[in-house]
């Protein structure tokens, strides 16, 4: 049974006929009842309205709700399965227009059917979630390829918490939708401050589509919503979002399902076309064609008034409770300051304590297995990148979520430990730098002039270079998060000092989050320090690093390190 329905986008019920694909009364149209994603006719029946007041493109008349679901539970389509070559190309292309604007993260995909696009997600190194209401699709997918995180149902029922994704896509799903605003909406509450939405859909405003009318293949009984740019855009804004990306989505299929496209249009273009494609060689060939009628939009949170509250709730990540802290010491010749450096570390907010000594010349390591601290060595000195590389590691294995690093020369002040582990923890950070420039902490701490104008001017560059506006890149008193440690490539980093500059590039290529926090600083005999000469290295080593950062953002040229 059919009913009508008012306008998703502005509740209006005046509207005027687009299309109208059949004859007689709409309750006496056939209705397909066997859905197929690769559903396809030239002769769809259907009324196609436009709504009067918005412009929004929509089927009305339309079966129940308890209908439509019915139809995408019961669904079957070996057909698509078969086109997995080019599904698969495709959604390669979304996720690399993705990472561009998002690097790596959970995702969500509603409406993935058999998993392909989840599939080149996780290779690429995202944690993945579906929903599909497909039974014979979920159950693809988790057979395969052993995709278990699919739900099979709606997204309303799916319970996901609150800031819970980084990226969601909605690739030919969103003109399937009985209610397109109230999946957004629901979309914008778990997905993260600075997530990304993918919505992908064929475009009834298109050359394509204006030129073929109700024969264009973008008309299904399947389909509820027809956008143009226009009115998606629009649906985005009523429902939270801000479009930053539209672009036109070319199509990758087989040459044999092209030409099953083109039949019920031109029989003798599809017995040409066959004539000269017959052979199996050609017609399993892939062929990508760009009709500019699939529109792909990607989207971000609006920051208004209005939002601005629910923009400022902790992430879904930081709820997770008992997390556990390691304080990392990478220790060259430390034995005369370690032991006043762990009595000031605060013992309540740390569960253990590792120190990786880099072949020392005096008794380090003796002094640190006295002090009771987990102790590994390098039996020769590898470098201070090399150090911190050990730290991470070590850390991680003993399942670190949080890692400190502290100098144990007594430099750096660890009684601000509790305020360099709260940001993680609350989850506004995936990374926290001891800023010795922030209320003078440097100069007043005895750095040498010298030093803090380099240091000054340095920062200015990476500033400038980076797009960010860090107070100071050069500290080495810093935490993370493990999720951050786990995605970044810091082992293909220099054994050096230029680790600390690397790192931070690739902590930015991914989207981690950086906090600040002011600290003070010591500058004594005893502690350790670079000379002019090393000094003028490093920074030579720093602008080589920006070099490299700007040749892989903005030309081909690509680092596996920033990968």
């Amino acid at each position: 049974m059919l009913k009508e329905v008012r306008c998703n986008l502005c509740g209006e019920d005046n509207f005027k006929v687009v299309y109208k694909t059949y004859s007689g009364a709409i309750d006496k149209a056939d209705v397909v009842k066997d859905y197929k994603i690769t559903e396809h006719s030239a002769k769809t029946l259907t009324r196609v309205v436009r709504c009067k007041k918005c412009g929004l493109i929509y089927t009305n008349p339309r079966p129940h709700v308890r209908s439509l679901v019915s139809n995408y539970v019961n669904m079957v389509d070996n057909e698509y399965v078969e086109e997995e070559r080019g599904r698969r190309i495709s959604a390669a292309a979304t996720i690399r227009s993705l990472k561009k604007l998002r690097k790596k993260g959970r995702l969500l995909d509603i409406g993935c059917a058999a998993g392909f696009l989840l599939d080149e997600a996780r290779k690429d190194g995202w944690e993945v979630h579906g929903i599909e209401l497909s039974k014979w699709a979920v159950d693809f997918a988790k057979k395969k390829f052993g995709i278990s995180t699919i739900f099979n149902g709606v997204l309303k029922n799916a319970g996901y918490p609150d800031n819970y994704f980084d990226a969601v896509v909605m690739k030919d799903s969103i003109e399937h939708l009985t209610d397109p605003k109230g999946t957004l909406i629901e979309i914008r509450r778990i997905l993260k401050s600075d997530g990304i939405l993918c919505i992908n859909t064929p475009d009834i405003d298109s050359l394509v589509s204006r030129i073929l009318k109700a024969r264009w293949w973008g008309i299904k009984q399947s389909h509820l919503y027809y956008f143009t740019r226009k009115t998606l855009k629009k649906m985005l804004e009523v429902s939270g979002f801000v479009a930053i990306k539209v672009k036109s989505s070319p199509r990758t299929f087989s040459v044999k399902y092209w030409l099953s496209r083109f039949k019920g249009y031109s029989g003798v273009l599809h017995k040409t076309f066959s004539f000269f494609t017959g052979r199996k060689i050609f017609k399993d060939s892939l062929l990508t064609v760009n009709l500019g009628d699939q529109v792909e939009f990607y989207a971000r949170k609006a920051r208004r008034l209005r939002y601005l509250e629910e923009l400022e709730k902790m992430p879904y990540a930081a709820k997770k409770k008992n997390l556990k802290v390691v304080a990392v010491l990478p220790a060259y010749n430390a034995a005369k300051t370690l032991k006043r450096t762990v009595a000031d570390i605060p013992k309540e907010c740390i569960d253990e304590i590792i120190l990786v000594d880099d072949a020392s010349k005096d008794n380090t390591v003796q002094a640190a297995r006295s002090l009771g601290l987990k102790v590994f060595s390098h039996t020769v000195n590898k470098g201070y990148g090399a150090n911190q590389k050990t730290c991470y590691l070590k850390a991680l294995e003993a399942g670190a979520d949080i890692v400190v690093m502290v100098h144990p020369d007594y430099q750096y002040d660890p009684k601000v430990i509790p305020q360099m582990i709260k940001p993680i923890r609350e989850g506004k950070a995936d990374a926290v730098f001891g800023s010795r420039m922030m209320k003078g902490g440097a100069l007043e701490g005895g750095m040498p002039a010298w030093k803090h104008n380099a240091n000054v001017m340095l920062t200015a560059i990476e500033n400038i270079i980076f797009r960010t506006f860090l107070t100071e890149y050069h500290s080495g008193f810093r935490a993370y998060s493990r999720g951050l440690l786990k995605n970044v490539k810091f082992l293909r980093n220099s054994d050096g000092f230029i680790f600390d500059t690397e790192i931070i590039a690739q902590i930015l290529l991914h989207n981690f989050k950086i906090e600040e926090i002011p600290i003070r600083t010591r500058y004594f005999d005893e502690a350790s320090t670079i000379g002019l000469l090393p000094s003028i290295l490093y920074g030579l080593g720093i602008l080589k690093t920006l070099f490299k950062y700007m040749l892989h953002t903005m030309t081909p040229f690509k680092f596996k390190q920033f990968s």
